[in-house]
């Protein structure tokens, strides 16, 4: 059917969405068997229609209608009281009835043309795949830079002769003389216009140019002069005809293909793609809302003709060969210590970071003693004159205090050595007469992320001792990434400094704490209604000295704690001091290497983009049985982690564990429920619509078994 295009649709007089066939022809030449076919599979697919509606070019229309007079075999498939009629359009779109084939009924000579325009328009939309849906895990960002869970393609619509011709039928009537420019916002819908203009037959043809969608309409050569035509691909917001339409001679002549928020969209919208029972059943209904981006992956349209389609999630159960050295050579050895803590609310009253370091409670352990001894005997050369130290705090000069007492304490002396802080340095002090330029000079830092400080401190150097051999040190290195780290390094490490720390943690600290703050918004918004144990637990979460032992939820039997043999550190390890905190650390530690680890297989890494969605196994939450570390996970984890919607095995197994805590709520096995409940309620953890209505319903059998922090949480999600 190459040389039409035929379809069904409602009219005034025929209403039902089938009772009229549109077959529409564009100007090639008249094809009898393609007229034939697309009558017989038209109505193959449904009832006869009540009207035919043949439109075609006025140079063929006598022809049609002499062939149909002759050879009436196309009619043969519709009943015999269908009325068949013939209109034919002129160059300009003026469309008047040329013959009325078959049928009694009286047929006045206008042509339902919005009808058919919508609608014909809606059906090639449909049918030829238009519509990009994102899916349940993963959302788009379209060329506004706008986020959508689908995505309009028009170019999908405009692979046919005969389609083609039909779109551009609609634009004939703006191919006045005067329009000496045609302006499109992709190339893959240039089809339009040409076919628009062979259809007009002019012999001056206007110029047609591109703007390249958003990226290229600010800059493009639109006038205000002059007439000229805008077509616009597809939009949902018409946010791109508004933002023309101030460039333009004319904005009627801003002509979008496919449009659906028609009241705000400056112009003419061919076709309203929003849903309609009676004028457009083959539109869109509203788009799913996508209410937190964290939750899904995105999808980038690269170029014009790219589209990514989401695959199926991979799933990844953490394991030794995901978790960096530090997590076995050193957390394991500073677990009990009370190094760590979580969520404190000094810095920031909205943004807290999930991880801290305290360098006092640090400063004690061997593991610090054991690293200071090593720097002093191996690292800091004798001939070092100057400790710079990085913050006023008392804290800031643990590290310089700890190396001094510890080269007096192996009967060493550093002659002459100066303590100096960095704003000293950076305000421009007066400088030490040195007898070199090129002395070694140590900069000490407690706990860093991303090296601000030692970055500001190295370009103050370069003014201040420019020759100076330097020697950063860090106490604790965290970083969001290992780049970032390789990032801080490249900057700090020449062939004359160096740079050192006791440990490396690549976690990003803002991400880690979002599910306190999370957390804490819910039960500020209803801290009127929450029971005595969330009251104590709010004010947990508001505490300047941060979270340590209390990171997560007490089940039923009460606080989380972790039993020997955790998998992550050595085996032996005595496991009974270990706090929350503790726990968390090293499962961060795990899941950001998941993510970042260049080193690791594609298929052993969390990746998230365009292309892939990862999630973690629901495996995961089996093997490590423990409930602080499953806690652990549901927290460290991002929301897109535990998208499980469309991953229907995942889903079951995650929904089967629920509902076996709920029914094992007084044993260990049952002591994470109220951390499963609690981001089921924030929606860190998504199960598939059928899942969740099991385990809604196992909780309210339940309801009275539940601790009065689960009974809370489960209340909530009952009603979500």
């Amino acid at each position: 059917m190459a040389s039409v295009f035929a379809f069904r649709c409602a009219t005034e007089r025929f209403p039902l969405p089938e009772s009229t066939l549109i077959v529409f022809a564009g100007p090639n030449e008249f094809a009898y068997n393609d007229l034939t076919q697309a009558i017989s599979d038209e109505t193959d697919k449904a009832l006869s229609p009540e009207w035919v509606c043949l439109i075609y070019p006025c140079a063929y229309c006598e022809e049609v209608s002499a062939k149909l007079q002759e050879q009436d075999d196309a009619l043969a498939p519709l009943a015999p009281d269908t009325v068949v009629v013939i209109y034919g359009y002129d160059n300009s779109g003026k469309t008047s009835l040329i013959k009325v084939i078959r049928g009694g009924l009286d047929i006045n000579n206008e042509i339902p043309l919005a009808s058919i325009q919508r609608q014909g328009l809606a059906t090639l939309f449909a049918r030829r795949g238009g519509l990009l849906e994102a899916g349940p895990t993963a959302h788009f960002i379209k060329p506004s830079g706008k986020v959508d869970s689908r995505f309009l393609r028009a170019s999908h619509a405009l692979s046919e002769g005969a389609e083609i011709f039909f779109t551009a039928f609609w634009i004939l009537p703006f191919l006045t003389e005067d329009v000496r420019y045609i302006h499109v916002d992709t190339s893959s819908i240039a089809s339009v216009a040409f076919a628009a203009l062979l259809m007009k037959g002019n012999g001056k043809l206007p110029i047609i140019q591109t703007f390249q969608s958003y990226g290229g309409m600010k800059d493009h050569n639109f006038s205000k002069s002059r007439l000229e035509i805008v077509i616009i691909s597809a939009s949902q917001s018409g946010s791109m005809a508004k933002d023309i339409a101030s460039k333009v001679k004319e904005k009627n002549y801003i002509i979008t293909l496919y449009g659906m928020n028609v009241a705000d969209t400056p112009g003419t919208i061919l076709c309203d793609l929003t849903f309609d029972l009676s004028l457009n059943p083959r539109g869109l209904k509203p788009a799913r809302q996508i209410s937190d981006v964290s939750r899904s992956r995105p999808i980038k349209l690269i170029g014009e003709h790219f589209v990514a389609e989401p695959g199926p999630p991979k799933a990844i159960v953490p394991a030794l060969k995901h978790a960096p050295n530090i997590v076995n050579d050193v957390l394991s050895r500073l677990q009990g210590k009370n190094i760590f803590s979580a969520h404190p609310t000094e810095d920031d009253d909205t943004v807290n970071r999930g991880i801290w370091v305290d360098t006092s409670e640090l400063s004690k352990t061997d593991v610090f003693m054991e690293w200071v001894s090593s720097l002093v005997s191996q690292k800091i050369p004798a001939s070092a004159r100057a400790i710079i130290h990085i913050g006023k705090a008392p804290q800031a000069k643990i590290l310089t205090y700890a190396i001094l007492k510890n080269i007096r304490d192996c009967g060493g002396e550093l002659k002459g050595i100066e303590v100096i802080s960095l704003e000293d340095v950076e305000n421009n002090a007066e400088k030490p007469r040195w007898p070199t330029e090129e002395i070694p000079i140590i900069v000490a830092a407690g706990a860093i992320g991303h090296g601000a400080d030692l970055l500001a401190t190295s370009r103050a150097l370069r003014k201040w001792a420019p020759n100076s051999h330097r020697i950063y040190l860090s106490l604790a290195t965290m970083p969001s990434s290992r780049k970032a780290f390789k990032f801080l390094e490249s900057n700090l490490k020449q062939p004359n400094h160096k740079f050192y720390s006791l440990f490396d943690l690549f976690v990003d600290r803002d991400t880690a704490g979002k599910s306190w703050t999370q957390e804490r918004l819910l039960l500020a918004e209803n801290q009127d209604d929450l029971p005595t144990t969330l009251s104590t637990r709010l004010d947990q979460l508001n505490s300047v000295e941060g979270l340590k032992n209390n990171l997560f939820l007490a089940g039923k039997k009460g606080p989380l704690a972790l039993r020997d043999n955790f998998a992550f550190w050595p085996i032996g390890t005595n496991c009974s001091d270990a706090n929350h905190a503790d726990v968390f650390v090293s499962i961060s530690a795990i899941t950001t290497s998941m993510r970042s680890n260049e080193d690791l297989p594609v298929n052993d890494r969390l990746i998230n983009d365009s292309q892939t969605h990862s999630v973690i196994s629901s495996g995961a939450f089996t093997r490590y049985n423990d409930g602080i570390i499953q806690a652990a996970l549901l927290r460290a984890a991002f929301p897109v982690e535990l998208n499980y919607s469309d991953a229907p095995e995942h889903s079951r197994l995650i929904a089967d564990l629920i509902i076996q805590m709920c029914n094992l709520v007084d044993r260990f096995q049952g002591e994470a429920l109220s951390e499963f409940l609690l981001a089921l309620v924030l929606e860190r953890l998504t199960l598939m619509t059928h899942d969740a209505k099991r385990v809604k319903e196992k909780l309210d059998q339940h309801r009275e078994a539940l601790s009065e922090i689960q009974k809370w949480f489960a209340e909530r999600f009952l009603v979500s």
